[in-house]
C-alpha cells in the first residue's frame, strides 16, 4: 500500500488537534527548518510535547511550529 502525507501548519493546528492527537507518530517541522520525529505526549493549543524515538522529551511554543506532517495509508 503507498502512504500518504498529510500536512497542517501552523495557523490550522488548533482546528485539528483531536485529529494529531490520534495519529501519535508525526513530524515536527520548526520555524528554524529543524524537523524532530516522534509521539505526541500532549498537545494543547499553546505547545506541544513530543517524545522521540530515543525517549526524550521535548516541548514547543506552537508559534515555533512551522508544520506537523503525519503519514496515512493510501487506498492504493
Amino acid at each position: 500500500m503507498g502512504k500518504r502525507q498529510t500536512r497542517i501548519f501552523r495557523k490550522d493546528i488548533q482546528q485539528h488537534l483531536q485529529e494529531l492527537l490520534q495519529r501519535r507518530s508525526v513530524q515536527v517541522v520548526l520555524r528554524s527548518k529543524v524537523v524532530l520525529h516522534g509521539d505526541i505526549l500532549r498537545l494543547t493549543a499553546e505547545e506541544l510535547e513530543l517524545q522521540d524515538r530515543r525517549f526524550g522529551k521535548h516541548l514547543f511554543p506552537i508559534d515555533q511550529i512551522e508544520e506537523i506532517i503525519y503519514d496515512m495509508e493510501a487506498a492504493y
